[in-house]
């Protein structure tokens, strides 16, 4: 049997593993599904159609799966899907998606959200990502994997932190945040822009020695002056750059095409690549059906 406390309410029809652990006060709504090994600690709230995969932890106070604060959203089927070993601190919520916005808030595996974290509607996390405390993001964001956002940052609608960059504290970012990168101010009254590498990123990417020294050289060939970064990204590709400096230079190219540098702004009002891998077969039907 599963460990299910008596001051709960968990809905006949939600599926809990057996061996996952529902504590004091929680509420699991119908549609909901548990797996093996996860927990949820005191006062904890699961809604909506949400999956939680095996072995998270989801602290004290968390909702998850309430409807989105989007206006456009009509009360239809839509998804938060968590998946293994993440781990949420106290008081997190996250809500599912729109279905102007693809139907789908996912998060991956072994991410860790720290207490206060908001993640919105129709937002990404890759895998191995950290949110710090109260960190707010709004909504169709994507988080890549390995990126970390210090406490008490925000993040504009649309935007995409890149894979093992850095968000310092206190942060408001508008635009994309390029891969490996540190995303910091100088005080107070200075706009907050890339200041360099993420040396850490680059160690815990796993790239060799090689690329990661690739990776420095092009970093300073791209980020040493606040202008003409498509002209100096021209010159990089035209060098016959691979591997991760390819991936860096397609990311800025692609942020610099993107309204006010934001990629995934060409996605409003349609459904992200991402989605599609992860929605149930009705609803990909029904989008393909979609005049």
């Amino acid at each position: 049997m599963s460990s299910v406390a008596v001051l709960r309410e968990v809905d006949h029809s939600a599926r809990v593993a057996p061996t996952a652990q529902i504590g004091p006060y929680c509420v699991v709504g119908p549609h909901v599904t548990i797996g093996p090994h996860t927990v949820l600690e005191r006062r904890v709230v699961v809604l909506g159609h949400t999956t939680i995969g095996s072995n998270n932890v989801v602290g004290e106070g968390c909702v998850l799966g309430a409807d989105p604060q989007d206006l456009k959203y009509a009360g239809g089927t839509t998804l938060l899907i968590i998946g293994h070993r993440n781990r949420f601190g106290r008081r997190v919520t996250a809500h599912i998606g729109t279905e102007t916005g693809g139907y789908l808030t996912r998060i991956g595996d072994d991410n860790t959200l720290r207490d206060g974290c908001h993640v919105a509607h129709d937002c990404y996390l890759d895998d191995h990502t950290t949110l710090g405390r109260n960190v707010l993001l709004a909504g169709h964001i994507r988080v890549q994997t390995g990126a970390l956002i210090d406490d008490m940052s925000a993040l504009h609608h649309f935007v995409t932190i890149g894979r093992y960059a850095r968000v310092g504290r206190y942060m408001p970012v508008r635009r994309d945040v390029p891969p490996y990168t540190r995303f910091e101010g100088l005080g107070k009254d200075v706009t907050p822009s890339v200041r360099g590498i993420h040396e850490q990123g680059l160690q815990a990417a796993g790239l060799s020695l090689d690329d990661q020294n690739e990776l420095r050289r092009a970093m300073r060939e791209l980020f040493s002056e606040e202008t003409a970064l498509q002209t100096r990204i021209e010159q990089l590709v035209n060098q016959g750059v691979e591997g991760e400096v390819a991936f860096l230079c397609e990311f800025c190219q692609q942020s610099l095409q993107g309204v006010y540098g934001r990629h995934r702004e060409q996605y409003r009002g349609k459904v992200p690549p991402e989605a599609m891998q992860y929605l149930p077969v009705e609803i990909r039907q029904a989008i393909r059906r979609e005049p």
